[in-house]
């Protein structure tokens, strides 16, 4: 199968202080590869530097065929590779469809289409298009950070923590969603989760970084059954937040329907 992101020798650093040490990771056309990990452990740089919002210094990046490791933001937005950052980051003092319309400027020609497919996916926006985006709850601003990434017509997404403060019950939906994206669109996902049981459910393969570096990988099946993955999340390691059964539940019922 053809690699939508190739990932070769990644290592970057803050200062003197090294954050990824020669990471290597990919994701095929059509897949959901989850990521996962400790805290500190370098998942969110990982993901800046592949979108470019960090520079990056030493290894390669290509995204469907075309080597992204000279390029700038922007330009990696218009390659097809689009992040969903930590925290949403949604414009507050716009509204839920000028939010969109902005995430499509590098799409213009097809910003009607992809808001129709985005409002389709969240109906929940759709209720609120003229709302101003810092009026939403938490799960309706993750919605809006994914929708107004899909405005990008991106063919690779980077997700980072996308359920982080939210309710089981909406985690489900967001989750949902993506499996729709990558079923009815052939959206590639890389998805950085602190919420394992979430992630490994809904993705296609993994991998565990630690310490900036991959020690594990393999499918979403054998990495629920590995003891190291058994003993990290489901052990109350220090480092990490443990699973939320609720979560799992939820998604597991929504991924069901």
């Amino acid at each position: 199968m053809k690699a939508a992101l190739t990932v070769e020798g990644v290592s970057f650093s803050y200062g003197r202080a090294r954050v990824l040490h020669d990471v290597s990771v990919h994701a095929d056309e059509g897949e959901i590869v989850t990521i996962i990990g400790p805290n500190g452990a370098g998942k969110s740089t990982l993901l800046n530097v592949i979108a470019r919002s960090h520079k990056l210094r030493k290894g390669r990046v290509i995204v469907d065929d075309v080597d992204t490791s000279g390029m700038r933001q922007p330009r990696v937005v218009k390659s097809g590779c689009v992040l969903v950052p930590e925290g949403r980051q949604v414009f507050s003092t716009l509204t839920v469809d000028d939010n969109l319309r902005l995430g499509g400027y590098t799409a213009r020609r097809e910003s009607q289409g992809l808001a129709d497919e985005v409002y389709a996916y969240f109906p929940r926006l759709l209720e609120r298009r003229h709302q101003l985006a810092g009026t939403l709850s938490g799960g309706e601003q993750q919605m809006l950070a994914v929708g107004r990434a899909y405005m990008s017509s991106p063919r690779v997404m980077l997700l980072d923590e996308p359920s982080l403060g939210l309710s089981p019950q909406m985690t489900a939906q967001v989750m949902a969603v993506l499996g729709k994206l990558r079923r009815e669109r052939g959206l590639t996902i890389v998805l950085v989760e602190q919420n394992a049981h979430a992630a490994l459910a809904l993705a296609d393969r993994g991998y565990l970084l630690n310490g900036g570096r991959i020690v594990l990988e393999g499918n979403a099946d054998d990495l629920r059954g590995d003891p190291t993955i058994q003993r990290i999340y489901l052990g109350g390691a220090a480092t990490d937040a443990p699973l939320d059964p609720e979560v799992g539940a939820s998604l597991d019922e929504t991924l069901g329907e």
